[in-house]
This record gives structure tokens, C-alpha cells and sequence, in this order.
């Protein structure tokens, strides 16, 4: 197969996948216009597929003893469209606004290529639609069937503005953070604006824990570790001159490494604590373990897939990335078994999430052909 050759062939369609893709986002385990969408091209191609509970889509095509696993994202999110595309959302409220339309599209097109060359294939090759990836939930709800069981290998690919569209990061080892949610009520009395030394305010309260919980990557984490506290979520108060009897602070931690990730919970703890004390109010924490572990690619498996990718793009097309403090869930995959995941440039002038996110076309086709790199790795 000439990777080059075949994913030039199917840029217009693979554009077209992804344009109506865009225009029916869903949310996490509800992607059916979605798979709708993906079936009727797995049928018009021949291949066989299974339909998961309570979404995603598991296609093979080829046969033999080692099976590699090409994975795409589906959903989208909660995020009003503002791109003014004309190909825009027709969901009211929900957006592709992280390019899972784009990953879905680039496997759609590399399903139907692999299967017009299925007899040269001496494996077997899963393509798994994923749902939920902006939950954490969906490589779970994958991993449970026990259908990946053996699997040799599971490659999959992101796009992201901020690195330059068509070039290509292809790294080993750490490439994404692990997740942490946490939530902090925070319970005062609530009371007249002009009375206060008859209530406990717990907005008082919230913005001082605020504060304080940055302080402990500064003080209480290795600088030579990274990790990141958010709060990005502050909910309190009814009125302008009601003192808040209630504030509900929700946040999230990312790291790379386990002990850091521990160090981190017992500090958000303790600092909940001292704060109920200093404004005498009751601070409640659900602090859940982390959705997935940190996305560390196989030294191995993805040594072999840049030597594989050196035949098909120019040594200019791959760019160093550093590893992001974001989350995905292809973690989950590889804490069972080998994978790679890579980073694809999007270009564009808004960051993922974002209203306004879109991408340079041109990453679908790099897209393609990494994918179909991925396939005989």
C-alpha cells in the first residue's frame, strides 16, 4: 500500500466525514446520530462491526495472529458554537470543540482503506469508535467488553491548536497528566450584609481556600515534578447584601506521577480543615481517585512507529511537544497493554474547548496517514 498515494486520494471525503460529523455533536454515551452515522459507512464498506452498550462501535477488518487496535473519540461537548462555520452545529449548546469529529473521521477513512487492502493485511486490526473520552469513562466501558484481551499494540492520535498544523509528535513516555475532580462545600450561616458578626461567611471562606490551595505546588511539590491545582468552578450566595451561608468549590488536580498525586489530596484535605477551623464553618471534600492514570507511551512500541512514519512524512513534519497537563483517557488502554499515542497540529487561533475552536483541514490527511503508519507497525 502507498500511504501517501491512498490518503491523498480520500481527502475530499475524509473533509466531508468531518464536516458532517461536526454538525451533530453529542455528549458522552449519547453518540447515536453519530455511530448512525458511522454504521451506514461500515455497512456500504463491508465491515464488520459490533455496536456497544450503551455506545460506541467496535469494527475489524484483516485476520491473524497479531492485532493492533486504532482508536478515535466521539463525543463532544457542552460548548455554544461560535465559529460561524458554515458547517456549524446544529445542536443547540454542544460542540465538537476538541476535534473528536476530526479522530473519528480520520478512522472512518481508514477503515475503508484498509478494507479495500485487506488481503495485503497479515493481522487483524480492531477500530474502535470510543464514546465518552471527556468523561473518562468511555476506554473503560471499552476495556470491560474483554474484546482488547492480547491486543499487541493500540495507537490513536489527537489534534491540537497550538502546534503548527500537519506537523507531527510522535514521542515516548509521558505525554499526558492523570485526573483528579474534587469538590469542597463549604457550610456557613448565612444573615444580613450588615450584620455579619452574626454569620459565618462562607464566601469568605472559599476565597481564602481558593488562594491557599495554589500554594501547594509551590511549597509542598518537587520542582522538578509538574502538576497543576484548578479551581474552576465557585458557586455561592443568593444576594448582594445576604452574607453566603453556602459555597461549593470545584476543581481539579493534574500529575504525572502517584505520589505526587497523593501528596496533593492529603494537602486539599488538610487545608479544608484548617479553613473550617479559622472561619468556623463545616468543609465537607469528596475528592474522587483519579479517571485514568497519566498517558505514558511504550518506548518500544513507539520507537517502532516513528521508524514506520520516517517513510511517509519528512523529518520537518515531526516537531518535539512537551508533555501536556491535560487529561485522556487513552490512558486507561495503556495501563492494560502497549500503545502510542501521538499529537497532530490543528493550527488555528482558539485552543481546544473553546467556543471558537476549529482546525486546519490539512491534519485530517496527516491524520490518515499516521493512522495507516499505525496499522502495520
Amino acid at each position: 500500500m502507498n500511504i501517501i498515494e491512498e490518503a491523498s486520494k480520500i481527502k475530499e471525503e475524509v473533509i466531508e466525514f468531518r464536516r458532517n460529523l461536526h454538525q451533530c455533536p453529542e455528549t458522552a454515551f449519547h453518540e447515536m446520530m453519530t455511530m448512525e452515522y458511522i454504521r451506514e459507512h461500515l455497512e456500504e464498506w463491508n465491515i464488520s462491526y459490533r455496536l456497544m452498550e450503551p455506545s460506541g462501535i467496535l469494527a475489524v477488518v484483516g485476520s491473524g495472529e497479531k492485532t493492533i487496535a486504532l482508536r478515535a473519540d466521539m463525543d463532544a461537548l457542552e460548548v455554544g458554537e461560535e465559529t460561524g462555520l458554515p458547517f456549524s452545529s446544529r445542536n443547540n449548546g454542544c460542540m465538537h470543540a476538541c476535534g473528536h469529529d476530526g479522530h473519528t473521521a480520520i478512522l472512518m477513512a481508514v477503515s475503508k482503506i484498509l478494507k479495500e487492502h485487506e488481503n495485503e493485511l497479515d493481522r487483524k486490526i480492531f477500530l474502535i469508535f470510543q464514546p465518552a473520552e471527556e468523561t473518562a469513562q468511555g476506554a473503560e466501558s471499552i476495556l470491560e467488553t474483554g474484546i482488547l484481551k492480547g491486543v499487541d499494540g493500540i495507537f490513536g492520535v489527537h489534534i491540537f491548536s497550538g502546534i503548527e498544523a500537519g506537523k507531527i509528535s510522535l514521542e515516548p513516555g509521558e505525554r499526558m497528566a492523570s485526573t483528579n475532580w474534587f469538590s469542597i462545600l463549604i457550610q456557613g450561616k448565612s444573615g444580613h450584609a450588615g450584620k455579619p458578626h452574626e454569620c459565618v461567611d462562607a464566601v469568605t471562606a472559599a476565597a481564602s481556600l481558593v488562594m491557599n490551595l495554589q500554594t501547594i505546588v509551590s511549597r509542598n511539590v518537587n520542582p522538578l515534578e509538574s502538576a497543576v491545582i484548578t479551581v474552576g468552578k465557585v458557586t455561592a450566595g443568593t444576594a448582594r447584601n445576604v452574607v453566603a451561608g453556602e459555597a461549593l468549590l470545584e476543581g481539579t488536580v493534574r500529575t504525572f506521577s502517584k505520589e505526587t498525586e497523593e501528596i496533593i489530596e492529603e494537602k486539599v484535605k488538610r487545608m479544608a480543615e484548617a479553613a473550617a477551623k479559622m472561619y468556623e464553618a463545616e468543609i465537607f471534600v469528596d475528592y474522587q481517585p483519579s479517571s485514568h492514570p497519566a498517558l505514558v507511551n511504550d518506548k518500544g512500541l513507539t520507537v517502532a512507529a516513528r521508524k514506520k512514519a520516517e517513510d511517509v512524512f519528512g523529518e520537518e513534519e515531526f516537531v518535539h511537544v512537551p508533555a501536556m497537563m491535560l487529561g485522556e483517557d487513552f490512558a486507561n488502554y495503556t495501563k492494560e497493554m502497549k500503545g502510542c499515542f501521538a499529537f497532530i497540529g490543528g493550527g488555528g487561533s482558539y485552543p481546544n474547548h473553546h467556543s471558537k475552536f476549529d482546525f486546519d483541514e490539512e491534519a485530517l490527511v496527516q491524520g490518515v496517514k499516521l493512522m495507516l503508519v499505525f496499522a502495520f507497525v
